[in-house]
């Protein structure tokens, strides 16, 4: 019952990390793209149910039914997998992506901006 108490509190703390990078120029705003929110660990059913609950960017591991992430660096294990931008290894039965740096391994691996943007098994963008 320990390890169990303690494998979930470690989940939580890493999936509850979250940090913003602000910018901070002065008389403007900052733009959006510097106001982020990314976290090292996703666990989902469907994004956005799961931990961190809500929409997040991903530096590190997301593991779940059906992820969904628009920036992602690292690696993403489920059964659907979609991104806008992708950056490192995608493992799944369908795995799309609009801009990729990296593999996709799966049935059905789509990578809609490469040169050749569909692959069964493999496919991959460098």
């Amino acid at each position: 019952m320990k390890k169990i108490i303690l494998c979930a509190s470690l989940v939580l703390a890493f999936a509850s990390y979250g940090a913003e990078a602000n910018l901070r120029v002065e008389g403007r705003n900052p733009p959006a793209e510097c106001m982020r929110s990314y976290t090292p660990l996703s666990i989902n059913i469907i994004t956005p149910v799961g931990l961190p609950p809500g929409f997040w960017d991903v530096k590190g591991l997301q593991i779940g039914v059906w992820n969904w992430v628009e920036n992602f660096d690292g690696w993403q294990i489920g059964v659907v997998n979609t991104t806008d931008i992708f950056r490192g290894w995608q493992l799944g039965a369908i795995n799309v992506t609009r801009m990729m740096y990296g593999v996709q391994i799966g049935f059905v691996n789509v990578i809609q901006e490469a040169d050749v943007p569909f692959l069964p098994i493999v496919n991959w963008y460098f």
